[in-house]
C-alpha cells in the first residue's frame, strides 16, 4: 500500500496547495512530504512539481499525472468499501458536518439512538456557520438547509422546513401593532446576519407575489441559536426554521407570528437536506445515517 500512500500525499499536496498545509491534513511534516513526493518522482522517471516555483505548482506531467491518480484511489476506496460490505455491519469513523442550529436541535437528539442501533459507528460531528467542502474537508455527510444545486453529489431530503416568525408569548401580548408583514420593519426584530449582506425578510402577500422586506435588528448573530434563545427571552421577533423551534411552539416557550403568512429569508422552498459524495458502493455507515435520520425525522402522512 506504500505507492498508494504516495498517490494520496501527491493528490491531498495539490488539493491544499501547500506542503504545510497537506503536512497538517496527514500530521507529516512538510519535509517527510516533499521526500514523499521526490521519491514518486523518481519512480516515474518525471518531474511532477515545478520547486522554481514559490507556491506549489505542477509540471504538466503532473497535471497529467493528478487526474489518473485521482481515479485510482476513487477506485481503491470503493473497492475497500466493497469489501467491508461485504461483512453487512456498518462501522467506521463517520464525520458529519451540520449548521449549528440543525445540528443542535434537530440531529444532534437522534445520535443516542442511532449509536444504540449502530454502536461499531464512531460519530465525528462538526458545527459551523460556514459551507464545507466534502472531499477537501473529508466529510461523508454534510446536513444543509434550503435548496442544494450541486450536481456532484447525491442531496436527500430529510424534512420540511418552512421558516416561521416566532416570539416570546410576553413580547407578543405586550406589542400587539403587529398586524402584516409590512409591519415588520417597524419592530424589535433578531436578524441573521451573513458577511456584506443586508438583512431582507420576504414574505408571500395576499395576491400570491412575493414581496420583501429590509430588516434592521436590533440583535444580529451569525448563529441561528443565539437569536432563538434572544427570542425566548423577549428580546424581538426572530424569522427561524420550524424544526429548530417545533419544541419551544409546542411547550409555549415561543408564539408564532402572522401564521396565515409565508416567510423565507433567501427562498420559499425550504427542506433539511443530507448531502454526500456519489460512489458507486455507497459506504454503509453513510447508508446507515442517512437512512435512520430520515426515518426517525418522517413527517406523518409520508
Amino acid at each position: 500500500m506504500k505507492a498508494l500512500d504516495s498517490l494520496r500525499i501527491f493528490v491531498i499536496t495539490q488539493r491544499k496547495g501547500s506542503l504545510s498545509a497537506a503536512g497538517r491534513s496527514l500530521s507529516l511534516s512538510p519535509a517527510t512530504i516533499s521526500r514523499r513526493i521526490s521519491a514518486l518522482e523518481e519512480e516515474l522517471g518525471v518531474q511532477l512539481v515545478d520547486r522554481t516555483s514559490r507556491n506549489l505548482k505542477m509540471t504538466e506531467a503532473g497535471q497529467a499525472f493528478l487526474g489518473r491518480a485521482e481515479a485510482v484511489l476513487e477506485a481503491m476506496a470503493e473497492a475497500e468499501e466493497a469489501a467491508r460490505s461485504s461483512r453487512e455491519r456498518p462501522e467506521g469513523r463517520l464525520r458529519i458536518h451540520s449548521r449549528t442550529q440543525i445540528g443542535q436541535r434537530v440531529i444532534a437528539p437522534l445520535l443516542p439512538k442511532f449509536w444504540e442501533r449502530y454502536p461499531d459507528i464512531r460519530v465525528e460531528m462538526e458545527l459551523s456557520e460556514h459551507p464545507v467542502n466534502l472531499v477537501e474537508q473529508d466529510f461523508d455527510v454534510d446536513i444543509r438547509t434550503g435548496e442544494s444545486n450541486d450536481s456532484g453529489f447525491i442531496i436527500k431530503r430529510l424534512l420540511s422546513s418552512d421558516e416561521v416568525l416566532v416570539a416570546s408569548p410576553g413580547f407578543a401580548k405586550t406589542h400587539t401593532r403587529l398586524k402584516h408583514p409590512k409591519d415588520l420593519p417597524q419592530m424589535p426584530c433578531l436578524t441573521y446576519r451573513r458577511e456584506h449582506e443586508a438583512t431582507t425578510w420576504k414574505y408571500i402577500a395576499e395576491d400570491g407575489d412575493q414581496r420583501e422586506l429590509a430588516i434592521e435588528g436590533v440583535l444580529s448573530a451569525n448563529n441561528g441559536e443565539v437569536l432563538r434563545l434572544a427570542a425566548i427571552g423577549g428580546m424581538g421577533i426572530a424569522l427561524l426554521s420550524e424544526p429548530a423551534v417545533r419544541a419551544d411552539l409546542q411547550s409555549g416557550t415561543l408564539v408564532r407570528l402572522l401564521p396565515e403568512y409565508r416567510f423565507a429569508v433567501r427562498q420559499f422552498s425550504n427542506g433539511i437536506f443530507a448531502v454526500f459524495r456519489q460512489s458507486r458502493t455507497l459506504p454503509l455507515k453513510v447508508r446507515a445515517f442517512v437512512d435512520f435520520t430520515t426515518e426517525a425525522l418522517r413527517e406523518p402522512g409520508t
